[in-house]
């Protein structure tokens, strides 16, 4: 209405004004959640020529969708999409998804947009076009595309410089599944680590810690359990991978850090993650998205910060509840459950990352050094993948998640993350914690 009477007051035309009673009334899901970004800062007119964009925009889409046109109908969505203040506005692809049969993708390197089937496959990462393609090598062993080639003589190469440490993802080519107890259960589910460490004392170079690593526990019974690999968020470290097995073989292996690493810290440091990749097979849409809920709910703060020892700015915690926009993404995939769960998250660095292809990252937890707190990390990973699976959205609570860790038939598998809590002020018998929520900050 102010519009309205600075038009009238300055003696603009009649067609100004209703012009601009169109662009404040006219019903429009970008009126509703983006109005202020596409139209701060611009005057009158310059508001106007957006509006009319999107308006000419929606006539031609509406002609392409009664003609079946989807290949135009992408084309003028990929150029949207490539506007910087048109991006904003919504998920082009979520716009041909909605309006045309079958799936559609944007590329991660160019914005492109296209169909699903014309999606490939990044280090199981992300998805990038046809023409993108072609700044990655295949390989036929991962059966994905990759930044540098996989050849058996290569390894040598990746190391450059480093006779322990391996070149960034270069153990994704060299670990896989490693046989435990856990794969006669049903269903099936593996855990995977990835552990980042600094060197922090002069008389220690990285790369002798690493060896000093991999001899103790680089093998288990044959099988390559761990490697070290570079990560460019470290000063001066590496990060542990392991292969993927039942929380058994992690238990026997990891024995290694009961004991001081000599010149090395993760915990004590503003650069160390510990991530745990969980199987994401046999899941359910349902089933991950009351992960979700789980973890970024409030009233669970205390249990994911005594857990994770330290805020949200590294795995990040949103409000689910409140903003189901998210959902959005799930949605519109229809009963492609594949792409559901990968709908779950747009965000790769949120707490629970559902975007790579075979596994759920768990990225709340700080590095740690420590034997029980890795351990509790990764049985806290394993309790929450099954806890969700069959708990009710309304009881996703901290006390219902620790007497579900008390069950006897549950004990085997939490010994040490019902320890862990017990020492950081749970009451293991209701679940709520009997302390400050200071006391949750102790160092692990």
């Amino acid at each position: 209405m102010h519009n309205i009477l600075y038009l009238r007051k300055n003696h603009c035309s009649l067609n100004t004004i209703k012009d601009q009673i169109k662009l404040n009334l006219t019903p429009s899901v970008y009126h509703k959640t983006n109005h202020e970004v596409i139209y701060r800062g611009l005057d009158l007119a310059e508001r106007i020529a957006r509006r009319a964009v999107l308006v000419d925009f929606g006539k031609m889409f509406n002609d392409l969708k009664k003609d079946g046109s989807y290949d135009s109908a992408m084309e003028v969505c990929s150029y949207l999409n490539g506007t910087r203040w048109l991006r904003c506005l919504k998920s082009w692809h979520d716009t041909l998804s909605e309006n045309f049969d079958g799936y559609y993708f944007e590329c991660n390197d160019c914005g492109h947009l296209d169909s699903d089937n014309e999606a490939h496959n990044v280090e199981d990462d992300y998805s990038v076009c046809c023409d993108c393609r072609h700044n990655y090598y295949w390989s036929d062993r991962n059966n994905y595309y990759q930044n540098d080639r996989d050849d058996e003589d290569e390894y040598e190469d990746d190391d450059r410089g480093h006779e322990n440490i391996g070149s960034y993802h270069s153990s994704k080519r060299r670990l896989g599944h490693i046989p435990s107890s856990f794969d006669q259960r049903s269903p099936r589910v593996l855990l995977g680590l990835e552990l980042e460490m600094e060197c922090k004392h002069e008389d220690y170079d990285k790369d002798s810690r690493a060896g000093h690593l991999l001899d103790a526990i680089g093998s288990y019974r044959g099988q390559t359990y761990a490697l070290c690999e570079e990560d460019g968020s470290l000063d001066d470290g590496f990060e542990m991978v392991t292969g993927y097995t039942g929380l058994d073989v992690h238990k026997e292996q990891l024995q290694f850090f009961k004991h001081l690493f000599k010149g090395m810290a993760s915990h004590n440091t503003d650069t160390c993650g510990l991530h745990v990749h969980i199987c994401k097979s046999n899941m359910s849409t349902l089933h991950g998205a009351k992960m979700v809920f789980f973890i970024n709910d409030t009233n669970n703060y205390q249990l994911i910060k005594a857990v994770a020892r330290r805020d949200a700015s590294y795995g990040k915690i949103k409000d689910k509840k409140s903003d189901t926009s998210w959902l959005k993404d799930v949605v519109r995939h229809k009963k492609d459950k594949h792409s559901q769960l990968k709908g779950l998250n747009s965000d790769r660095y949120e707490a629970l990352n559902f975007n790579n292809e075979k596994t759920i990252e768990f990225r709340l937890f700080k590095g740690s050094l420590k034997y029980d707190t890795i351990m509790a990390c990764l049985e806290f990973t394993y309790a929450t993948w099954h806890f969700c699976k069959d708990a009710g959205i309304d009881q996703l609570t901290t006390d219902q998640f620790i007497q579900f860790i008390c069950m006897p038939q549950n004990k085997s598998d939490t010994r040490f993350l019902r320890v862990y809590l017990k020492n950081k002020g749970f009451d293991m018998a209701c679940g709520m914690p009997t302390v400050c929520p200071d006391h949750l900050r102790k160092v692990a």
